[in-house]
């Protein structure tokens, strides 16, 4: 069935289970069509990045939130330092008003907010590039002086760790909460032992925390670098709410897949693997979706 429907288009775009992903690929592939997703899973990607070296169409994973969006800023951030130290990427999708426990609501795929909860966290740390472990490296965030915690979380560093290796200090992703919320993740699925039966977490989210439609998405990238000689520090933050019908999350991360497809129909992107940092980031920010990522 998608084979037919490739012979009428010029992009596949996956928003599907990453399970799927290869298979598709392969076929976007074999009908010379350019390819999309919004995958947050490492392997995947990793996977369709050594299968799509020599392309001749642009494949482009992970677009999005994050990863996407916060790997072209993140990646534009790096690049006005003459000599970078640390690269830090922090995103959070919140409800706006919890009242549980763990204060937090559900706004998007469980099986994909899972995932990044066990699964390996790839980040530099000490210059050395290293896997680390997810719900670790707790650490507290202020912003418009609200205090929140940020905490590893797989799959939101996209590339940026093959990108900057021997080239920075630390480089890490975390994902953003309230505070005390990681706490209940940890005794979910470190002390009853969840991680090692996903399919039963997933359930009990699902069946058992609400979903809301009132969200934020808070958006935090800070760079540390060298210029002049002198060591300075540069920040990139935004918030995104809900909007005509849309949930903050379902427009931050529609409008960075839209925006790639705006490009890529504009012929300002490669052929061949395409990593986000590479994503040309004044295009993109100026762009009539990804404008809303700038900063407040």
């Amino acid at each position: 069935m998608l084979s037919q429907y490739l012979d009428y288009s010029d992009v596949v775009l996956s928003a599907t289970n990453f399970k799927l992903n290869k298979n598709i690929l392969q076929l976007a592939l074999k009908k010379g069509k350019h390819y999309i997703d919004l995958t947050e899973d490492v392997n995947t990607t990793n996977w369709i990045q050594e299968h799509s070296k020599d392309a001749s169409v642009s494949v482009i994973p992970q677009c999005g939130l994050a990863p996407g969006a916060i790997n072209i800023i993140g990646g534009h951030l790096a690049s006005q330092f003459e000599k970078l130290v640390s690269l830090k990427l922090r995103v959070g999708a919140l409800p706006l008003y919890p009242a549980n426990r763990m204060s937090y609501y559900l706004s998007w795929n469980t099986a994909g907010l899972l995932n990044e909860y066990v699964n390996l966290c790839d980040a530099i740390v000490d210059g050395t590039r290293m896997k680390v472990k997810p719900l670790e490296g707790v650490e507290k965030i202020i912003i418009d002086g609200i205090e929140y915690e940020a905490f590893n979380t797989s799959g939101g560093v996209g590339t940026l760790t093959d990108t900057y290796w021997l080239k920075i200090n630390e480089l890490d992703y975390k994902t953003i909460r309230y505070p005390g919320h990681v706490d209940y993740l940890r005794f979910m699925f470190e002390d009853l032992g969840l991680k090692n039966n996903i399919e039963l977490a997933n359930n009990i989210f699902n069946q058992n925390v609400p979903t809301t439609t009132d969200d934020v998405v808070i958006f935090f990238v800070k760079a540390t670098g060298y210029n002049n000689g002198n060591i300075t520090e540069k920040n990139w933050v935004c918030k995104i709410y809900s909007k005509d019908g849309l949930t903050a999350i379902e427009r931050a991360t529609a409008s960075g897949v839209a925006e790639v497809l705006c490009m890529l129909k504009d012929k300002k992107l490669k052929s061949g693997f395409v990593k986000q940092e590479d994503v040309p980031f004044n295009d993109f920010i100026n762009g009539k979706f990804g404008a809303i990522y700038k900063t407040i």
